[in-house]
């Protein structure tokens, strides 16, 4: 069994290791096919194009019927994808940057008329980078979208803003960007050891009159907790309007 991988790109090629690392497919089974190659044809097809591509690599699918095709582009439904290719059955993902270290969390979507080895296929893909989830919504690819796909760059914003308060408060940069990766490491190591909720674990650390009280105070004075929120409906607002391009 081939998988056609279309896009040379990042995810392309993270792709193209994951599956041979992982052993989901065979090295020679895995073929990369880049903008300007010749497509080869193959059992299974994975479109890793940038969302403005989406037309002309439909249109190198053209004669491509019956097979399984997996997107990982964002904001391409599947209803437009099946218009496009019909003939083909559908899969639509939303993995994020963890994939560059195998430890993506990709949420997936199947259109109509996915048989059951072929969704365990599906599974053994998306789990070569990392962590699957199947929903039954095609809205929750568009909050996963917001959450999960964005999520780095908030937790990146958060690390920076962390990074900048360490200096102030007299560390080097490079101790402060030390404590700020280490604790963050840590702290998610420790959340996922513990079986307890992220509220729980809040609880646990927050001591009554202590220093993380104190700052915890300081955030939600500021009402910081609903502004994350905010911040993530206006993502999810934005993944619904670049759907509906």
């Amino acid at each position: 069994m081939k998988i056609t991988i279309l896009g040379a790109g990042v995810m392309g090629t993270i792709f193209q290791k994951a599956l041979i690392e992982k052993k989901v497919f065979n090295s020679e089974d895995v073929q990369m096919v880049d903008h300007d190659q010749e497509t080869k044809h193959g059992d299974t097809y994975l479109l890793a194009v940038k969302p403005q591509d989406f037309e002309e690599t439909a249109k190198r699918l053209a004669n491509v019927k019956d097979k399984l095709i997996i997107s990982i582009m964002t904001g391409i439904p599947i209803k437009r994808m099946e218009k496009a290719m019909p003939g083909n059955r559908i899969v639509r993902s939303m993995p994020n940057l963890g994939a560059q270290s195998f430890k993506s969390m990709t949420v997936w979507m199947a259109g109509e008329g996915l048989p059951a080895e072929e969704q365990e296929l599906v599974e053994k893909i998306l789990s070569a980078i990392g962590e699957e989830l199947e929903v039954d919504n095609e809205d929750l690819l568009d909050a996963a979208t917001a959450v999960s796909g964005s999520g780095p760059g908030y937790v990146y914003y958060f690390a920076r803003k962390m990074m900048e308060s360490a200096q102030e408060l007299g560390f080097k940069e490079e101790e402060a960007d030390k404590l700020i990766k280490q604790t963050l490491e840590g702290t998610l190591q420790a959340w996922k050891d513990s079986g307890l909720s992220a509220n729980e674990l809040e609880n646990r650390v927050t001591s009554k009159g202590g220093t993380t009280e104190a700052g915890l105070n300081e955030f939600r004075e500021n009402n910081l907790g609903q502004t994350i929120v905010n911040g993530i409906k206006k993502a999810y607002q934005r993944a619904k309007e670049l759907s509906k391009l």
